[in-house]
């Protein structure tokens, strides 16, 4: 604006100045009013103003430029800034002194640009630039706004020493923090600049930055007129998901946000479309101001009426027969014209379950489905698909990026997009999860960079890949059992073996092949394990083959209250082959194993019901196969959506029947030398993103203990112990708890039907089942961390025939978790339990529980 009046008071000034308007005198100063001051100039003869005309421009020779104001600029330097020259012609008005004032204005270092003519001596001319310098920041302070925004809005606008701070600076700033108080639901947010000048130096200032949010102001209400279809809980519900009113459900957002609103307006339209009203519109929306700190909502929409759908027809499909895609299209003549479901199933669809996505699987990337209505009678309309095919396109260049640390060959062996195949949607979704799985890269940053070229029909990929850490100092603890336990343990996810000896490889230990390394101690009130573990996830072949070995070490000494010293000892090792299915589908893994305990006792008591076991030896040797799916993710962490679900069994030697021995007349100690059992379990749990980023998570587990021999009986070891946390999970004489909060760890230990106090031992079935609501509180690289509210119950029974899988000890309450790549998972849970323990013939009440090391 400053430059256009500049340019416009010289002209003025030079048409009066041709028309004989402007004399100079002698030492006198002739000013154009804000722009353009004239200092003396000679008296230029009548008739050479006559000649020129007021119309034309007058030709100058630039014969000096004098630079004023606050400059740190030479003369030199403003020149090279304009563009002009001295000595060349110039036309007053003309191009070259509007470009060069334009030139100035860009460089965006001065805060005013004035133009001066000083004189003219015939057909020279000379002009003084009068500068006034942008001051440059020491340091940007800002006021009314917390820590973490001050720092990212001193990095988001560059806010640092030496920076000139700009009129469009300040509108930045200023529309970068209104924006971001609006988004949190403050909407008369105001910035307030102040600039303090250094004494030293004026050119130089501290610039201070107050906000002053205001109130926040939430939604009081939100009525609808003009709905008879569909009531006004239903479109607030269905449709304003991103705006809400007040309510007793503190968890409700109800803060009001412009942009929001405006989206959430669209979806009441395409709530409408949805149930076949697609000439349904807003007629009007109001938001009124009923005090500071409330609004009130007002929308009138205009419904029209019902459209159904008549005959569909599909043309210029090849790839795939008409029947077939009916059948996804799944739609029929006579439903109600639902437009916005119908375009999702012909392209959209946020299950990968339409046919636009069925084709790019088949590799037909650029094939195009365009719905045309093709027929309106009166309330029907015909539909007419029209596919143009194309040609299929594959891959051609595959590559990864950002892999800084992970060898190349770990990361190709997990991509399903290979250079050749056909271009394919689902194997992209699906490459993510397998590479979020890794645990060597941030999840939420994997971001596969698709290009395509229709020209060669071929496709390039680029994975996008933001390294984090993989290891983890372990640092688990957990109070149960009448004892503390606490575990230091280092594992390194993405750990070389084959560069063990390579001096230059250890950064700090050797890195890259994926292997999976880690070491263990434990230690409570008289007990030890020290454990070691090694996992190869990619032995060979075309499809993952991981193999996995494990050794450990346990003691657990006390005095009874006799005094006497206990000592039980625990030696064990295992080693497993887990394999990639394609069959039921590419989610499943088989895995075998194999393992070894051996027990010793001294003066241990182990008793179960009639069992009892103090002193002797007893082995362990078992075989489990298993039998794994887990589609969940995309982030292992906190998955949003798919299931986990496994099952298992193991199994002993039948030594009993291959001995021919007479174990009705051994004692406990003979009998139970060798275990002779089997043991069944079975999990699955589902994950659904519901409404905004509150994931649902559902499912149950079951175990069974069994025996091969009545006459041995249900063995003493392997048993279930529900309650807790699970921190003491497979130690000891190989238990194994089940985690139910609300309760003390192993407060469920098997009982029968009816006993209000349950003997101890541990029981040989248990069921469990979990529903849990997630809500992420921020997923960060550095930290995730989420909150969560939960229901649970389940039981143990000591005998089978004890069974009954719905008398179950319940509980529920909340918790929250933190997961640093660094320790694992943190976090605690606060939770109710409803009904008596073994302990005592009353409700368990609250509980607090610890979580270090892992998650339920």
């Amino acid at each position: 604006m400053r430059k256009r009046l500049i340019m416009r008071n010289l002209y003025a000034f030079m048409l009066l100045m041709l028309s004989g308007s402007i004399f100079a005198q002698e030492d006198s100063l002739q000013v154009v009013k804000d722009s353009v001051i004239v200092d003396p100039i000679p008296e230029i003869p009548s008739q050479d103003i006559s000649k020129a005309g007021y119309t034309s421009p007058q030709t100058y020779m630039l014969a000096d430029m004098e630079i004023s104001g606050e400059s740190k600029f030479t003369k030199n330097q403003i020149m090279r800034f304009t563009g002009l020259r001295m000595g060349e012609k110039l036309e007053i008005p003309g191009t070259k002194i509007n470009n060069a004032l334009k030139k100035l204005w860009k460089s965006n270092l001065f805060s005013d640009i004035d133009l001066y003519v000083v004189r003219t001596e015939g057909d020279k001319i000379y002009l003084r630039l009068n500068l006034i310098g942008l001051p440059e920041l020491v340091e940007a302070n800002f006021t009314g706004i917390k820590k973490g925004k001050r720092e990212d809005f001193t990095k988001e606008h560059k806010l640092d020493p030496g920076i000139k701070i700009t009129s469009n600076l300040k509108n930045q700033v200023r529309n970068s923090v209104r924006g971001h108080f609006l988004e949190k639901g403050f909407p008369d947010a105001k910035v307030d600049f102040i600039e303090k000048k250094q004494e030293e130096d004026p050119s130089k200032v501290n610039l201070q930055i107050n906000v002053d949010r205001g109130e926040r102001v939430k939604i009081k209400s939100i009525e609808f007129e003009g709905n008879n279809e569909l009531r006004d809980g239903q479109l607030r519900r269905k449709a304003m998901k991103d705006t809400k009113k007040k309510s007793i459900n503190f968890f409700k957002s109800s803060k009001f946000n412009p942009t929001k609103y405006q989206a959430d307006l669209k979806k009441v339209i395409e709530e409408y479309k949805s149930i076949g009203f697609r000439d349904a519109k807003i007629v009007s929306d109001t938001v009124i101001r009923t005090d500071p700190k409330n609004i009130a909502i007002k929308i009138t929409v205009e419904e029209g009426r019902p459209y159904y759908l008549g005959d569909v027809t599909f043309t210029g499909n090849s790839v795939y027969s008409t029947e077939v895609l009916q059948r996804v299209f799944s739609y029929q003549k006579g439903d109600r014209y639902d437009a916005v479901g119908i375009q999702k199933k012909i392209s959209g669809s946020e299950k990968d379950d339409d046919i636009q996505t069925m084709y790019m699987d088949r590799g037909y990337l650029f094939s195009q489905m365009i719905p045309i209505e093709k027929n309106v009678k009166n309330d029907t309309i015909d539909l007419e698909v029209k596919i143009m095919e194309g040609e299929p396109a594959s891959f051609n260049r595959v590559t990864f990026s950002g892999n800084d640390v992970t060898y190349d060959h770990v990361i190709a062996r997990e991509l399903r997009t290979k250079p050749g195949d056909l271009f394919s949607k689902t194997e992209i979704k699906r490459t993510l999860y397998e590479l979020a799985a890794l645990g060597y890269f941030e999840p939420t940053q994997i971001n596969p960079d698709i290009q395509p070229d229709p020209e060669t029909n071929s496709v390039n990929l680029n994975w996008e890949l933001v390294h984090k850490s993989s290891s983890q100092v372990e640092l688990q603890g957990g109070y149960g059992a009448g004892t503390f336990l606490g575990t230091l343990g280092l594992t390194f996810g993405n750990f070389s073996i084959r560069n063990v000896f390579n001096k230059k490889a250890w950064r700090p230990v050797p890195m890259g092949d994926g292997q999976s390394l880690s070491l263990r101690a434990q230690a409570g009130r008289g007990y030890q394990n020290y454990s070691f573990s090694f996992t190869e996830p990619w032995i060979g072949g075309r499809r993952p083959t991981a193999l996995s070995t494990s050794i450990f070490y346990s003691r657990y000494n006390y005095r009874d209250i006799y005094g006497q010293e206990a000592a039980l000892n625990i030696i064990g090792a295992n080693v497993g082959l887990s394999k990639l299915l394609t069959w039921p589908d590419d989610w499943f893994r088989l895995s075998h194993s194999l393992s070894y305990q051996r027990y010793n006792f001294d003066n241990y008591a182990l008793s179960v019901g009639d069992i009892r076991y103090e002193n002797g030896s007893s082995n362990n040797f078992n075989y489990t196969i298993a039998l794994t799916r887990n589609s969940s993710g995309p982030d292992p962490v906190f998955p949003t959506n798919g299931s986990e679900m496994s099952v298992s069994l193991t199994v002993t030697p039948p030594y009993s029947i291959l001995n021919g021995k007479d174990y009705s007349t051994m004692d406990d100690v003979e009998k139970f030398e060798w275990l002779e059992y089997y043991k069944v379990k079975g999990r699955a749990y589902w994950y659904k993103e519901l409404a905004g980023k509150l994931v649902l998570k559902v499912g149950g587990e079951f175990g069974y203990l069994g025996t091969y021999n009545n006459k041995i009986g249900t063995i003493p070891f392997e048993r279930f112990y529900l309650g807790g946390t699970g921190l003491m999970g497979n130690r000891f004489d190989g238990r194994e708890i089940v985690p139910l909060r609300g309760y003390d760890d192993s407060s469920q230990s098997g009982g029968r039907a009816g006993e209000d106090i349950t003997p101890t031992g541990g029981g040989s079935v248990y069921d469990k089942f979990t529903l849990e609501l997630r809500y992420p509180i921020t997923m960060g690289q550095q930290a995730k961390i989420f909150a969560l509210g939960f229901v649970e119950a389940g039981n143990t029974w000591l005998d089978t025939k004890d069974f009954k899988p719905f008398e179950l000890k319940r509980s529920a309450g909340v918790g929250v978790r933190i997961f640093m790549s660094a320790f694992g998972m943190l976090g605690f849970d606060f939770g109710y339990g409803f009904d008596n323990t073994m302990f005592r013939n009353e409700p368990s009440g609250w509980q607090t529980h610890f979580i270090i090391g892992q998650q339920f």
